[in-house]
């Protein structure tokens, strides 16, 4: 099937040699793909190459900038930005095409076309496809035009800013998350850092019962409003780290404003 035409695909990688074969395949669609590595040891950029697609090397500061300068790159006017562990699904596929079918015909006497779509993400976790727990249907601008979306936001926490109308598809975005618990514990730690060091450069700061009532409230949050509980065992795992990485990223702010660093004991200087 051909590629639309003035699609970009856009993705940002460091080590993806394990799911980036799969999300190129999905990306048929796309006249281009694009992708930022920021220092792969891997095989990424090999895969990456052998592709087709167009590669890029920055060094990470944060997404917002690395997401920014991966749609700079691109040459089409629409942007379709994927992690490098999401697949399009065939039946998005088929939803994009038939908005660019739409877009090549003339458009009803005052009708307004979104410039960008928010597609849901439908994540597979212990072996299963998640349908609630607040991971679904977890809608994110991921198709726009390219000089009417950018990144914007916290640290890592960015989502695209439409500048103009916004419109929804219905069709998921498959995403493979974490391979094991082990692997959800290390993004876990790695983003609570990130939270932490953000929140403290703001001035923020927080107690132990603080950080605990976070914990709390995500758990019942996730497990019981959002309905984790319908996914099984695997919504009990979801809600437990759920609580804990609440708990984690407060409590390591309160970790980091509370310390007083330490200085040595000065050495006196002997008098005769």
């Amino acid at each position: 099937m051909k590629s639309i035409p003035g699609l970009s695909a856009c993705i940002i990688t460091l080590n993806e040699q394990d799911n980036l074969p799969e999300c190129l395949r999905s990306l048929r669609l796309a006249e281009e793909i694009v992708i930022v590595d920021s220092g792969s040891t891997d095989d990424t950029r090999r895969i990456a190459k052998e592709s087709g697609a167009r590669i890029y090397r920055r060094a990470f500061d944060n997404y917002i900038d690395q997401k920014n300068f991966a749609i700079e790159k691109a040459k089409g006017p629409w942007i379709l930005f994927l992690d490098a562990d999401e697949r399009v699904s065939v039946s998005l596929e088929k939803e994009i095409r038939e908005i660019f079918r739409d877009q090549s015909r003339s458009p009803e006497a005052g009708a307004i076309r979104p410039v960008g779509y928010e597609i849901p993400r439908s994540t597979f976790y212990l072996g299963r496809w998640i349908r609630h727990s607040g991971w679904y249907p977890d809608y994110t601008v991921r198709l726009f035009q390219k000089g009417s979306g950018r990144y914007e936001g916290r640290t890592f926490h960015e989502k695209v800013n439409l500048r103009g109308a916004g419109g929804r598809l219905k069709e998921p975005i498959l995403h493979f998350s974490y391979r094991n618990i082990r692997e959800h514990l290390a993004v876990i730690n790695r983003y609570s850092d990130l939270f932490a060091a953000e929140r403290c450069a703001l001035g923020r700061r927080n107690g132990i019962l603080f950080s605990l009532g976070k914990g709390i409230v995500k758990f019942l949050t996730m497990y019981i409003w959002k309905r984790g509980f319908l996914d099984g065992g695997a919504g009990f795992v979801i809600a437990v780290l759920g609580s804990y990485y609440n708990f984690l990223k407060y409590i390591k702010v309160w970790e980091v404003s509370s310390s007083v660093p330490v200085r040595p004991p000065e050495k006196k200087e002997m008098q005769n």
